[in-house]
């Protein structure tokens, strides 16, 4: 049986492409932004606005393979760690403001945010929960922390504008979808490897390079 989340049947996504290929359709002032950066990447603006739209598509499937990984990946770390479920109430761990913007729903509706998650690997919470527990959890990370905060916020960037239904074309996807790829090297091999399969690196590049204009 097909899947409606992740791969949706043809026609809904034909009739979204079409929809949202005629920029007329947005508000004037979005249609000004449309315009502007079309005309920036000399591209048609249906055509930018379709290109977008697609690359939208892929990023959005992309990124929900590596989001899903990432919150029950921490989540097991974090279990591990503190030895308690309610661990995004620690008041010993997070400072009040962010205890805030984690989840106070009942256990089975608990859901942790990307941009709470990306807060874990800030400079804030280095001493407390950077090194002794997330640290060891992702060995294959060579790089430094700061460098992992920083491709992860801008992952959090695109996924939110995608959500917004903002423009992401001139965004650095190839090597956003790269860098959760190599994150999903220590959280789910699996999960990595499928993102390698479905090869959207390839697929952006043929809707940038496609017919209709370049970068």
């Amino acid at each position: 049986m097909q899947s409606c989340v992740d791969n949706p049947p043809g026609g809904f996504r034909r009739r979204l492409s079409s929809t949202l290929m005629n920029a007329k359709v947005f508000p004037k002032e979005i249609q000004a932004q449309f315009e502007l950066v079309a005309k920036r990447n000399q591209l048609p603006v249906n055509i930018f606005v379709k290109k977008n739209t697609e690359l939208s598509q892929i990023l959005w499937e992309a990124l929900k393979i590596f989001e899903l990984n990432l919150r029950w990946h921490v989540n097991q770390a974090m279990l591990h760690f503190t030895n308690s479920p309610d661990w995004r109430q620690d008041s010993e761990i997070f400072i009040p403001k962010h205890l805030s913007r984690s989840t106070k729903l009942p256990k089975k509706y608990q859901v942790t945010g990307l941009g709470f998650l990306c807060l874990l690997f800030s400079d804030r919470y280095h001493a407390t929960i950077w090194v002794p527990c997330l640290k060891s959890s992702l060995p294959a990370w060579a790089k430094t922390r700061r460098e992992l905060y920083a491709n992860l916020s801008l992952l959090l960037q695109v996924r939110n504008r995608i959500a917004h239904h903002e423009i992401i074309y001139n965004y650095p996807l190839i090597e956003i979808v790269d860098f959760a790829q190599q994150m999903l090297v220590d959280i789910n091999p699996v999960a990595a490897e499928e993102i390698k399969r479905r090869n959207y690196t390839g697929q952006i590049n043929n809707i940038r390079l496609g017919s209709g204009g370049g970068i």
